[in-house]
């Protein structure tokens, strides 16, 4: 399917990675879409955004955004070798102008470039990219180096017959993680992370006084339910064949990025939900430590009718044409 008609890549932070120029080019050819590169700078203080140099007024900040516009079109002319690709330059918080401008002008995919820390202790994602990943009604892709391409994307989905705005998340996910893979051909999985609620009180608390047998098969029968839950859901996008379902013990933000690097995928496609309540929802503890702990990209995507708290604004922007 044509998901992706409006593509916006954000600068992170201040440059261009020309990987997730190229990635964003590929994908507008195969959806027929239009990209616009968004580049934001901090606001000068107001007494140093002009100079008055024997009576000539210097407008620096004008400058300098010219500057930057400059050599991004020559990055994307060199990446791309032609002018189809849009330029805009802003002033202001990185985030909150890439929201504006996705509720401005209707972009339906912000993607962004983000190297993989040098230590697997350190943060995966600055705040800038974590502030999208909350708060962007859009799909957002985060583009990292490193990978092997191995052709793998994997879709992370949580079936709850019971919640049904999770549930159609799960099916947003699943459309665009089939999506990308029918387009790219890529082979496609799916992860879900299980557990029996309590199973560890359930052992071993002396007051429950359950056979340990009995909890045995109250794990076999919930992973039966999991796995017939998830069946479902796949069959509704894929067929067998193209199919490998992953079912892993354990909490999922632990377990998620493992199963990630044990497949070596090179695109992870998963929703950020916290609680339902579309107004109310914020991105939850799991989808947070998921999103910081993969190394490989990520496809976040919010359930139809999210609503964003950045509100839109009077045009802050300047396109490559007003700065030519």
């Amino acid at each position: 399917m044509d998901r992706f008609k409006s593509i916006l890549v954000a600068t992170s932070p201040g440059r261009l990675d020309p990987m997730t120029l190229r990635a964003a080019l590929d994908l507008a050819d195969a959806n027929d879409a239009r990209v616009t590169v968004l580049d934001v700078v901090a606001p000068l203080p107001v007494w140093r955004r002009t100079m008055n140099v024997e009576g000539r007024v210097i407008d620096i900040e004008a400058e300098l955004l010219h500057d930057r516009e400059e050599r991004l079109r020559h990055l994307i002319e060199d990446t791309r070798g032609g002018p189809d690709v849009e330029v805009v330059e802003a002033v202001g918080e990185p985030f909150i102008e890439v929201i504006r401008r996705v509720l401005v002008e209707g972009h339906d995919l912000v993607m962004v470039g983000e190297p993989v820390a040098e230590r697997p202790d350190e943060p995966h994602l600055t705040s800038g990219v974590m502030h999208l990943l909350r708060k962007c009604p859009v799909p957002v892709w985060v583009m990292r180096s490193g990978r092997t391409g191995t052709g793998r994307i994997l879709a992370l989905v949580d079936p709850d017959p019971d919640d049904p705005i999770r549930d159609g998340l799960n099916d947003l996910v699943m459309e665009l993680a089939t999506s990308l893979g029918h387009r790219q051909g890529w082979e496609l999985h799916l992860g879900h992370a299980w557990t029996l609620a309590g199973e560890a009180t359930l052992r071993s608390s002396p007051y429950v006084g359950l056979p340990r047998e009995m909890v045995d098969v109250m794990v076999r029968d919930t992973e039966a339910i999991r796995l017939g839950q998830l069946d479902v859901l796949a069959v509704r996008h894929v067929t067998e064949p193209e199919r490998a379902i992953h079912m892993v013990a354990g909490a999922p933000g632990v377990v998620l990025p493992r199963l990630a690097d044990r497949l070596d995928v090179d695109l992870v496609v998963m929703g950020t939900v916290g609680r339902t309540g579309l107004r109310g929802l914020v991105m939850g503890n799991t989808a947070e430590t998921i999103l910081r702990s993969v190394r490989c990209s990520v496809l976040a995507v919010k359930p139809e009718g999210f609503v964003t708290p950045v509100k839109p604004a009077r045009r802050s922007y300047r396109t490559n044409k007003e700065l030519s």
